[in-house]
């Protein structure tokens, strides 16, 4: 699930673009705040919010998906003012917020939609030039994949990219956060959405796959591997992430009778201490893949 996947790394020192003006957040302003702040740190700890060899021509139409509070809208839409951007997300909350972020920019749009709903009424066959994905696992179920990206292939133009992002558990020394890895897991296996048998998230391995089923020629693939143990850039944002996701997790878990509220707080706890110890040590593992519509 992808609250325990968007961790990253403090960014000192590099270009940060500005806040939109006048901006009045809806929701938890502090929270909403910082996860967009992590949001354009993970952008800079990766190159940018596309490859580096990635420069789309002008007047790309560009399709963004999984892009939470707006954050990914926002920047694209902000580092590339010649780009058409189109942003679609099903829960009508998250396009306000995103809506509202954006209001001042000129060359992006959004709207309410279930991505797996997409036909030629919503958008036309080669509709685009660009398609943009994030983090999609905590909201797409392994049998939903082949045919979403069979729908996104029809939307995008021959010769079209498409970017693709996501992301593993993270590795640590805390033994309280293997152990919650291991029970989100079982969780997903449960309830019929795990992408793997074992203990690993397992969706990075399958990207290929899908991506080629749908007629896409992987042209890039490239793994980050994000350190957030104690003492690196990475370490806070980590730790504010775990902090964000906690009634999330607890609620999935409860839902799947993984665990009990009380044995959830106590390895919840017990995770937060140990992952401010000075040893604490841990890793975070990403993968980008670049694929080309035949």
């Amino acid at each position: 699930m992808h609250m325990m996947t968007q961790y990253i790394s403090h960014n000192e020192g590099q270009e940060q673009f500005p806040a939109s003006s006048g901006s009045s957040l809806p929701g938890n302003e502090a929270e909403v705040t910082h996860l967009l702040l992590q949001h354009r740190q993970l952008s800079e700890l990766m190159g940018g919010i596309l490859p580096p060899t990635l420069e789309p021509s002008w007047g790309s139409r560009v399709l963004a998906i999984g892009w939470a509070l707006g954050g990914l809208v926002y920047e694209m839409a902000w580092r590339y003012p010649s780009l058409d951007i189109t942003g679609i997300d099903a829960n009508t909350q998250t396009v306000e917020e995103a809506q509202t972020l954006v209001k001042d920019l000129d060359n992006v749009t959004v709207f309410a939609q279930d991505i797996h709903l997409l036909n030629d009424e919503v958008f036309p066959s080669a509709s685009f030039d660009l398609i943009k994905l994030r983090f999609l696992a905590g909201n797409v179920t392994p049998q939903q994949f082949p045919p979403l990206m069979q729908s996104l292939a029809h939307t995008c133009r021959a010769g079209g990219l498409i970017v693709w992002t996501e992301g593993e558990w993270p590795i640590t020394t805390s033994l309280a956060c293997e152990h919650l890895s291991i029970m989100v897991q079982k969780g997903l296996q449960a309830s019929g959405r795990s992408f793997t048998p074992g203990n690993s998230l397992g969706v990075t391995a399958r990207m290929s796959r899908w991506l080629g089923d749908a007629g896409f020629r992987i042209t890039q693939s490239r793994a980050y591997a994000i350190d957030i143990s104690v003492g690196s850039r990475g370490h806070a944002a980590f730790v504010l992430q775990v902090r964000l996701s906690g009634e999330q997790l607890r609620t999935f878990l409860l839902e799947m009778n993984i665990t009990t509220a009380t044995e959830f707080e106590e390895i919840y706890l017990e995770m937060q201490r140990e992952i401010e110890e000075e040893q604490f040590c841990g890793m975070l593992y990403l993968r980008t893949l670049v694929g080309v519509r035949l």
